[in-house]
């Protein structure tokens, strides 16, 4: 169940050589969350109320991880994609003889005409296309292992999130993201059994675990290829 932020704000940040841009989200939690965002800032989500020398001791004590994460993302940065990732694997934009968008084994071809904004447009639209067939392959390919935790399946969403794959509603809904069709299928199989394991387990405890390594017992290392292919993506 996802939490509405109350209060968002921006400060800008030395950090080491460079600054960069903080933004700050104060909403109903227990502690503090840091991450860095696909487009290089930092992204704070506080406790409502938090005093703000506690939320700048919080970020300097991550300051090393910071500096850190902003490597890696100047060096992801300056690899850029030459074409797009579908299904794990990164297909090269071509000009199409047919004047048509269409996705291929081998590419992704495009009028030769289209702007970029025209072609992210209309590979958006394939995608969520193609994500609510395969999503929903998938669910049922898994629902007989969980039907007997729920009177009714859930009802698919796609959806396009910054900070989660996956969530399970109260009001019966799976949301996915869209992003995962852009991953090898057994990674978006992670999601769907970890969102669907929420069905008996609302926590991460030892249930919730001990039900993952029954459905997937390499679930672990399928987390780990997640986080990876997610930076890969600069997600």
């Amino acid at each position: 169940m996802t939490t509405r932020a109350s209060r968002k704000q921006e400060f800008i940040l030395p950090l080491g050589n460079e600054e960069i841009r903080v933004c700050v989200s104060a909403m109903r939690r227990k502690s503090m969350r840091l991450a860095l965002t696909r487009e290089g800032d930092v992204d704070l989500r506080i406790p409502l109320g938090c005093p703000k020398h506690e939320v700048l001791t919080f970020v300097r004590k991550h300051e090393a991880w910071l500096l850190e994460q902003r490597r890696e993302f100047r060096q992801q940065n300056s690899q850029k994609q030459t074409g797009v990732f579908i299904r794990g694997r990164e297909l090269p934009w071509e000009i199409s003889a047919l004047d048509e968008f269409l996705v291929t084994d081998q590419a992704v071809w495009v009028p030769p005409a289209w702007s970029q904004s025209e072609r992210e447009n209309a590979l958006d639209a394939w995608l969520r296309a193609a994500a609510k067939t395969e999503y929903q392959r998938m669910i049922e390919r898994w629902w007989p292992a969980f039907a007997g935790f729920s009177a009714q399946r859930p009802t698919l969403r796609v959806k396009k999130m910054r900070s989660r794959w996956g969530s399970l509603s109260q009001k019966g809904y799976i949301n996915l993201n869209l992003a995962l069709m852009q991953m090898p299928e057994h990674l978006l199989e992670l999601v769907v059994v970890h969102e669907l394991c929420h069905l008996k387990h609302f926590d991460h405890g030892p249930g919730f675990k001990q039900l993952m390594s029954t459905c997937l017992p390499d679930w672990r290392q399928r987390e780990k290829e997640l986080k990876d292919f997610s930076r890969l993506l600069r997600y």
